[in-house]
């Protein structure tokens, strides 16, 4: 009975770090990378990922204004990442950053934008702002998104109809968590995309006008619902029959569309931020 019990133990070790192993390992990367047409001369970048293993990625190494990739699987392990940022811009001069962020082991994807600009400083006199001498800027944006607890739920709303403003579809979320939610463009309001799919696989999505002088409207608190659209003012008011996807992204707090300065030196200004999506998908079909 000893050997069999040890032996069960071993076999449920076993599963649980592979469960541990196939958990970190869904998290898919997204990274993008710009250098703005107004530094004129060739610029180069290097920009290098280290891992808590002390794994080292090499994201990007190359003279390129624009670069972009994405991969499945990339993240295989939790704890703190090291984002190393080497950018050099003939004469209008170089730097160096290190940006820190931690994965949970829970994400699904992670997106890394890093980009460069040269315009003016600026520089606040009393109340206002004035343009200083141009600077090298440079913009690290880094987004973690997570799945929607299922204590959110969602569907159709089919008594919301169409008018002339806005289309459908249109979709109530229902907030059943202890969380004050909030959308991922104006606190208040849920936009979100509309994919066509088969088998799963995403043919085409379809994201709407984004309109941010929407008046002010409070988050979503628990116990409370509230109407999701494609983008600010729907898609269609009839949709033929298919089988969709919709995506919308909430947030435990609010997060502004920008990104603050992180640190400012004498010829160079970088600004970054890190923010917390949670995806909520929903599934449907039109007969």
């Amino acid at each position: 009975m000893t050997y069999v019990r040890k032996m069960a133990q071993n076999i449920l070790l076993s599963l649980l770090l592979l469960m541990g192993i196939t958990l970190y390992g869904q998290n898919d990367i997204h990274f993008t990378y710009e250098c703005n047409d107004k530094i004129e001369c060739p610029s180069n970048a290097k920009i290098i990922l280290k891992s808590p293993d002390k794994e080292i990625f090499n994201l990007f190494d190359d003279t390129l204004s624009n670069y972009k990739f994405s991969e499945k699987n990339y993240f295989k392990s939790k704890g703190r990442y090291i984002l190393s940022i080497h950018f050099e811009a003939g004469k209008y001069g170089k730097d160096y950053l290190d940006y820190t962020f931690d994965l949970k082991g829970s994400e699904i994807a992670t997106a890394i934008s890093v980009s460069f600009d040269y315009k003016e400083r600026l520089i606040k006199e009393g109340n206002i702002y004035v343009k200083g001498e141009k600077t090298l800027n440079g913009y690290v944006r880094l987004n973690k998104y997570y799945n929607a607890t299922k204590a959110v739920e969602i569907e159709l709303d089919t008594n919301y109809l169409s008018d002339e403003f806005y289309k459908g579809p249109f979709f109530k979320i229902k907030n059943n968590s202890s969380d004050t939610l909030y959308g991922e463009h104006l606190p208040g309001y849920f936009w979100g995309t509309l994919s066509y799919i088969r088998n799963d696989s995403i043919l085409a999505s379809r994201i709407g006008i984004l309109d941010y002088e929407f008046v002010g409207s409070p988050p979503m608190c628990p116990d409370s619902t509230k109407l999701a659209t494609v983008g600010s003012f729907g898609y269609r008011s009839k949709l033929m029959p298919f089988e969709y996807r919709f995506e919308v992204m909430l947030a435990k707090e609010w997060q502004s569309q920008g990104i603050g300065v992180l640190e400012e030196r004498e010829n160079f200004i970088w600004w970054a931020g890190t923010k917390d999506y949670y995806k909520l998908i929903y599934d449907f079909k039109i007969e």
